[in-house]
């Protein structure tokens, strides 16, 4: 039977509760603080109360405001499929581009009202569960859980991209944020588990730089955008003109003058795709 908890250590568990939601740190020394004679439970049930009081700000913030939804009879897989379809075609040869679609169209996951409870409850990383709670939040026009604006759309995890539902609402011409979190999945994904072939050097689905992995992306995600909307040559050289002049995100982890450079070799290319990995590989062993 575990020890029965007193007062102090209840207010401490408090106090560290309210510094995670507040801050999205905790202190992994705290663990002794919960009742029980057993590390892993102490652990368990330190996750599960962080997590049941981002769930709870979560829900005090969405009262009173109007909350989104998905789009009206969207098929959130054919909705992904379509959208990394010309990525894999463009990178991945054709045995292999059924499997990766298959294991992209199952990662989108957009964040909603009914689902964000079951999403921060499930999640073991208690970072990443600050940051999806940030990431809902942003979607319902609050701020951020440490008081500041929320500007994140989307947040990869090994596998899973995670997508606020502001993606449907985005002014930016060149942004797709579904394109851009799964370009992502490429260096999370080992192609062993996925049933590809693989070897020493080619562990994952792609090989990409470590340091290049935000330019990758960024990359991948304005190409498709430009593809969406040009259909000769002539209009890809003026969409990225104006992409460049205008859109061009200033992000940490991202050179701007690179990516830029990166996509004019894409979009002169027949395809456009294998000069961003080309780019973006990691240099010869």
């Amino acid at each position: 039977m575990p020890p029965l908890m007193t007062k102090k250590a209840r207010a401490e568990i408090d106090r560290q509760v309210k510094r995670f939601v507040k801050t999205g740190k905790h202190d992994d020394h705290h663990y002794y603080v919960w009742p029980s004679n057993s590390f892993i439970e102490r652990a368990t049930e330190m996750k599960r109360e962080l997590n049941e009081g981002l769930v709870a700000e979560v829900r005090k913030r969405e009262k009173g405001r109007k909350l989104p939804s998905l789009p009206k009879g969207i098929d959130l897989t054919k909705f992904a499929r379509e959208k990394v379809t010309p990525m894999v075609r463009g990178l991945f040869p054709s045995a292999e581009q059924k499997t990766v679609i298959e294991i992209l169209e199952r990662s989108v996951i957009f964040l909603t009202h009914d689902n964000i409870e079951q999403v921060l409850m499930n999640m073991s990383w208690h970072r990443t569960a600050w940051d999806l709670a940030n990431l809902y939040l942003g979607s319902i026009g609050a701020n951020c859980l440490n008081g500041k604006p929320c500007y994140l759309v989307g947040l990869s995890l090994e596998t899973t991209c995670f997508v606020s539902l502001g993606y449907f609402k985005a002014k930016d011409p060149f942004a797709d944020f579904v394109v851009h979190e799964a370009a992502h999945v490429f260096h999370n994904w080992k192609r062993d588990r996925a049933g590809l072939p693989y070897a020493r050097y080619q562990e994952w689905l792609l090989p990409i730089n470590f340091s290049k992995r935000e330019t990758f992306a960024y990359a991948c995600e304005t190409y498709g955008r430009i593809l969406e909307r040009a259909s000769t040559a002539a209009a890809r050289k003026q969409f990225l003109d104006e992409y460049a002049s205008r859109w061009v995100p200033h992000t940490e982890g991202t050179d701007d003058k690179e990516l830029v450079d990166i996509l004019e070799e894409a979009v002169s290319a027949r395809n456009g795709w294998k000069r961003i990995l080309k780019r973006c590989a990691p240099p010869p062993a």
